[in-house]
């Protein structure tokens, strides 16, 4: 779960919060009007910037792959390879290509 979404719950769970203390006060008799309502609670913040992304390395994706063909779908991950110029994994040195070699990677065998 990223972090925006946990903010996001996170809000939403404040906001139930004051609706039900709310509720509760009324049922007990102690207050005629809520004292909040969700409307009048200041929005969340709106959340950073995403955090800078990890420069994919050789190794991240050398893993996937490896778990990819021993889950049965070496021919395609050799593919996947010569799709991109290579015939295996070092021959690729640019970090946007094994990036781009590791997005696909992770949807073999997911379809």
């Amino acid at each position: 779960m990223k972090k925006t979404d946990k903010a996001v719950l996170a809000e939403g769970f404040r906001r139930l919060s004051v609706v039900y203390a709310d509720m509760a006060d009324q049922l007990e008799g102690i207050a005629d009007t809520p004292s909040k309502k969700p409307e009048t609670l200041e929005p969340a913040p709106a959340p950073a910037a995403e955090e800078p992304v990890k420069a994919v390395t050789k190794e991240d994706v050398r893993l996937v792959l490896a778990e990819k063909s021993r889950s049965g779908y070496r021919a395609e991950v050799k593919a996947l390879l010569t799709a991109h110029g290579a015939e295996k994994l070092s021959d690729i040195t640019d970090p946007e290509t094994l990036a781009a070699i590791l997005k696909e990677a992770e949807v073999i065998g997911s379809a």
